[in-house]
Parts: C-alpha cells; sequence; structure tokens
C-alpha cells in the first residue's frame, strides 16, 4: 500500500505460506525521516508553536474532536491544520468551518504523513507566533505510528463505537501516545465498550498515559482537551 513504510512491498512474506528469501539490508530506512523530524522541531521551536498529531482510525472522529477543540479554544492559541487524506479534502472544509487556517496533504496510495508533508504544510501556512500546529494524520492505526512528525504531543483517537480491544491489536500506535481520547462516548448507552478495560489495556502498554472521555457533539471533555493542549507550554 504504502512506498515509504513498506507494507506490501516485495521481500514481505507472502500470505499463502509460500516460502520467500528476507535479505537484511543495513541501512535504517527511517532514519532520513527522523533527521527531518528534528529540523522540524527545531523550526516549531522557533516558533514557539506546538504540534500535536493526531492519529486514529478512518470514522474514529478525528476531525470533529478538532473542529470542537479548535471553537474552544477561540483563538487563544490561534490554531493552524494540516489535513492527510488518501483523497478528497472533505474533512480540509469542514475544519475550514471554524475559521482555521488549513492545507490538505492528498497521499494518494500513502497510508500516513511524513514531516516533509508537515514542513512543506507549513510554507503554506505561515503559522503565527505560538501558534497551535494541529496535524490530523491519515485515518490508520498502523502505519503513522511509526513517523515522527515533530510533535510536541501523539494523540491518538480511539472510537468506543471500534471495539475496546483496539489497544491489544494496535498495540505500538497506544504505546507511542502521549495521550488517549476516548471519543464518540455520547453512544456509549448503544454500544459494547469496556471504558475501565480499555484504561487498563493502555495503561499496561504504556503506564500513566492520560486517557481523556469526550464527545464532540455533546462537548464533553472538550474543555479538558483544550487545557492539555494549552499545557504543552508550560515547563
Amino acid at each position: 500500500m504504502c512506498d515509504h513504510c513498506g507494507c506490501g512491498q516485495p521481500g514481505q512474506p507472502p500470505r499463502d505460506g509460500a516460502s520467500s528469501v528476507v535479505v537484511p539490508v543495513g541501512e535504517d530506512v527511517l532514519a532520513h525521516e527522523r533527521a527531518h523530524a528534528e529540523s522540524l522541531r527545531r523550526r516549531i521551536a522557533e516558533l514557539d508553536a506546538r504540534l500535536v498529531n493526531v492519529i486514529g482510525g478512518p470514522g474514529c472522529g478525528k476531525t470533529e474532536l478538532l473542529s470542537a477543540l479548535i471553537r474552544e479554544l477561540g483563538g487563544d492559541p490561534p490554531c493552524a491544520v494540516v489535513e492527510g487524506d488518501l483523497a478528497t479534502d472533505n474533512d480540509a472544509r469542514r475544519i475550514a468551518e471554524t475559521g482555521a487556517p488549513v492545507h490538505q496533504v492528498t497521499t494518494g496510495t500513502v497510508c500516513h504523513l511524513t514531516a516533509h508533508d508537515v514542513d512543506h504544510s507549513l510554507d503554506h501556512l505561515s503559522p503565527a507566533r505560538g501558534a497551535l500546529l494541529l496535524v490530523e494524520n491519515v485515518g490508520n492505526l498502523v502505519c503513522p505510528s511509526v513517523f515522527d512528525l515533530g510533535e510536541s504531543l501523539r494523540v491518538v483517537c480511539l472510537s468506543v463505537t471500534e471495539g475496546t480491544d483496539k489497544p491489544l491489536k494496535y498495540p505500538v500506535a497506544f504505546r507511542e501516545a502521549g495521550l488517549v481520547v476516548l471519543t464518540k462516548t455520547d453512544l456509549l448507552p448503544h454500544v459494547d465498550f469496556d471504558t475501565d478495560a480499555a484504561r487498563q489495556m493502555i495503561d499496561d502498554l504504556r503506564p500513566g498515559t492520560p486517557v481523556l472521555l469526550t464527545s464532540a457533539r455533546d462537548g464533553v471533555g472538550v474543555g479538558a482537551l483544550a487545557g492539555h493542549v494549552r499545557g504543552l507550554w508550560d515547563g
């Protein structure tokens, strides 16, 4: 599926059980990406800005949550948004309704954003000093988990409609999270989701990871999320 992370590329074991030969290479294929992320991190620091990388599966409510967050923040700090999608600018147009500047990255077959994508987007956005840079990554709990975007905070969103066991099925995503946001909690009475069990799974993967329960529709937890991102400037 992706030329950058290698998923589905030649050299991986075939799914039908046929024999294969894996040839090891002595090069860290992500080294270039990490170097670009560090360069981007320095650029963001010079602006006294903060970047939040938002990861989650398709349909988990990332766009709606970010829209609610931007409105809750009310320009303090000013926000700019990078939207990543395989196709369409639907989510970017929804974000634009909040009044925040937004830049769309259409990735085609690439299943995640890179630091280069974000760096290029900032050239278009020209964010204000002290801005909060919100990156909505491509809907995916796999590939985005291994790419550093120069973020100050990585947020993983999990909708209560997706099932309690997602932290166990996608451990890397939750192990790398600085904050986990449970979304669409207004639907809890209608779905089989155990919030206590999900919290325990997340804590087992990365002890002490904060977990917020939110509903963009009802506004639950959005104020707490706003406080969390404002706190990125503390200390």
